[in-house]
């Protein structure tokens, strides 16, 4: 299919076609490899014109209801869908009028972009038609991580309110004793809905670090014997399929689709907390189960989570909708 795909979102891209991201992380492997027509929502009106066109409106993350109602405008006379972003739950913390908007545009939309089945399920209340948006990576290390690799416990969640991560950070207090275990740092952020995100704080035995680029996380990421991250809820699973992609063990929410694609014997139910310690445990004593873990893992992202196949299924699905309209 040669048509354009439209995609309005707040990632602060030059509008058109970018060609390469590097590592291709959700979203930014289906605007490369599909390819889609980024617009920042200051150019809809110069970028998007006449009728008939298929737009792609990723949930907005600030101004929302000035967005939705250009969103609600643009659904009179076009193809809308709408993408998932963040956790599935995080346009309930909107004021009234913009939650109204919201379920109005979705009602209007011709599917919802879904990243794991949870929030399919969550919002089937709201709309009927889905396409599943997985997140995917384009990178592997060849080999799986041995049991005496990594020198420290990495805690990739920040304590902010949507995952817990107070919970994380106790856990890990309480179970790793005989290696480091590093944390990073996050700060409150202000002027999103007022919205408690706690400030950086550390428990015994966790040293914080600040935020880094990102080539620089991925090395974070390998340093680390395995991570931890307990959360009630998730986005699009960017941190699990980094972690499977460099073979490093993640214990992790059941939910989550990537977590559980890719270490089905690391997820847990977020409440879970003796198998979630009974883990822990294995991950630090168990040879054999931890090699066993990270191989599988690594198989796992490779035959499953890969941005080309990731991208081309989307593809094939989003356009059986195509097809019907």
């Amino acid at each position: 299919m040669n048509k354009k795909i439209y995609y309005i979102n707040d990632l602060g891209l030059p509008n058109g076609i970018e060609t390469d991201f590097g590592i291709q992380r959700l979203p930014f492997a289906h605007i490369q490899l599909y390819p889609w027509y980024s617009v920042r929502w200051d150019s809809i009106s110069s970028e998007i014109k006449g009728d008939g066109n298929i737009v792609i409106i990723q949930t907005p993350v600030h101004d929302e209801e000035k967005k939705l109602k250009i969103a609600l405008e643009l659904s009179n006379n076009n193809h809308i869908f709408v993408s998932q972003e963040g956790t599935i739950f995080d346009w309930f913390d909107w004021n009234a009028n913009e939650q109204r908007l919201y379920i109005e545009l979705l009602s209007k939309s011709k599917a919802f972009l879904y990243h794991s089945e949870f929030d399919k399920k969550l919002m089937s209340v709201f709309i009927d038609n889905f396409v599943q948006w997985n997140g995917c990576i384009n990178i592997s290390v060849d080999e799986p991580k041995k049991f005496g690799d990594g020198t420290y416990v990495s805690l990739p969640t920040p304590i902010k309110r949507y995952q817990r991560g107070m919970i994380c950070h106790k856990i890990a207090s309480d179970v790793v004793k005989d290696i480091p275990i590093y944390s990073l740092e996050y700060n409150r952020p202000s002027g999103i809905h007022m919205l408690s995100f706690p400030d950086t704080y550390s428990l015994d035995g966790i040293s914080i670090h600040a935020r880094m680029p990102h080539d620089e996380w991925m090395g974070f990421i390998y340093g680390s014997k395995f991570g931890i991250d307990i959360h009630r809820e998730f986005s699009g699973g960017n941190c699990s399929l980094e972690y499977a992609a460099l073979g490093v063990p993640l214990v992790g929410n059941i939910n989550l689709d990537t977590q559980r694609d890719l270490f089905p014997d690391l997820s847990f139910d977020f409440m879970d907390y003796q198998s979630i310690k009974k883990s822990i445990h294995l991950l630090l004593n168990d040879c054999d189960f931890y090699e066993e873990v990270s191989r599988k893992a690594l198989d796992n992202v490779n035959k499953l989570y890969h941005s080309n196949t990731v991208v081309e299924k989307f593809r094939n699905d989003f356009e059986t909708i195509l097809n019907t309209i």
